[in-house]
């Protein structure tokens, strides 16, 4: 485990280990029954990717948004200062600066989409990209657009 995991707010079960030790070399879909930890698994992720660059989290609404915040906040030794919700409550301005300055990102994919387009995500510099409630990557949903 990470040292950024606060292992006494986690409590790991074996099974989250293995999927999240499955997924550290590539693209992975965890499927799983509410309940059963796959923002635990998501942490476990990214509190190793962080050291090799930004981390994206993205969820469909904005009450998931700041749901995964507060848990990624309330699971990681990590400033939170440097993580920073992407809705569009946030003005683009705003948002810009803080693609450039941040570490850990949560947004909704629409707002994600809108500044891929825009140039200002820089994506070279990211090391992780976690899409919640990912069956909705159909269609014109924008899950699809940024995969």
């Amino acid at each position: 485990m990470s040292d950024l995991l606060k292992t006494e707010k986690i409590e790991q079960r074996t099974y989250q280990g293995v999927i999240a030790a499955s997924a550290m070399d590539k693209n992975t879909l965890v499927v799983l029954p509410t309940g059963l930890g796959k923002t635990v698994i998501a942490a476990m992720i990214a509190a190793k990717k962080l050291q090799d660059g930004k981390i994206l989290f993205m969820a469909p609404t904005k009450p998931l948004v700041q749901q995964h915040f507060k848990t990624f906040n309330e699971f990681l030794h990590v400033d939170s200062s440097v993580m920073h919700i992407m809705t569009g409550s946030t003005r683009p301005a705003e948002r810009y600066k803080k693609w450039q300055d941040g570490k850990i990102f949560f947004g909704t994919p629409q707002v994600v989409e809108n500044d891929l387009i825009s140039g200002e995500v820089p994506t070279e510099e990211f090391s992780l990209i976690i899409f919640d409630e990912a069956h909705r990557a159909t269609g014109d949903y924008s899950y699809v657009f940024i995969n």
